[in-house]
């Protein structure tokens, strides 16, 4: 009964939240890596631009307020010091809308057709998140919903922060991607997290 009641106010409602998550310590890189420059624009945008695409309204999920230059609402984390749990959880609270894209912004190959994918495979569940390999979703790349909150609630209660444990706790579905599909890139959930990450970008990619 509750999947088919979130299922008829998702079929309503065509309003997106995008949520990009900033909110790393960039200790790997030693500065902050969101404002690296790769090809034309600075290493967030990529993800950023993405969101835009589908989303009504974004969320920068960040308690530094000078770091990244953008016009959307930063959100700070409520409870600070438990990784992406944090930022996803505090952004959900503050969406307008219960369909919500989450992105990191260090993840500049993540592209406009595997969002598309995800969507279309939304049907009733709160999460919805994307894996290269099985067993291996990609938790800071996908779909969530609002009523997710209650349980990142639980969890934060229990001080378990894993966000991957939500998968269990949660109406959620794992999309494979392979080759065949359109959104196919070796290397699609790429993350930017020492320079030796940087030379695994694509040659020209972002001129």
């Amino acid at each position: 009964m509750r999947r088919f009641f979130r299922k008829i106010m998702q079929t309503n409602s065509l309003k997106i939240t995008g949520i990009l998550l900033a909110g790393g310590m960039s200790r790997r890189m030693g500065s902050e890596k969101g404002t690296l420059r790769i090809g034309n624009s600075l290493l967030y945008q990529y993800p950023l631009a993405i969101l835009e695409k589908f989303c009504d309204e974004i969320l920068v999920s960040t308690c530094d307020r000078s770091a990244l230059r953008v016009d959307h609402k930063k959100i700070c984390d409520e409870v600070k010091g438990i990784g992406p749990l944090g930022g996803i959880y505090s952004c959900l609270k503050k969406s307008s809308s219960e369909l919500n894209l989450v992105l990191s912004y260090d993840m500049p190959l993540v592209n406009e057709s595997l969002f598309r994918l995800l969507i279309s495979e939304r049907e009733a569940y709160e999460i919805v998140l994307p894996a290269m390999q099985e067993n291996r979703p990609e938790p800071l790349c996908g779909l969530y919903t609002k009523s997710a909150t209650e349980v990142m609630e639980e969890m934060i209660s229990n001080k378990d922060f894993a966000v991957n444990h939500l998968l269990t706790r949660c109406d959620s579905k794992i999309v494979p991607i392979s080759k065949k599909m359109e959104c196919w890139h070796p290397d699609l959930f790429l993350n930017i997290n020492s320079k030796e990450d940087l030379k695994r970008i694509p040659p020209g990619f972002g001129k």
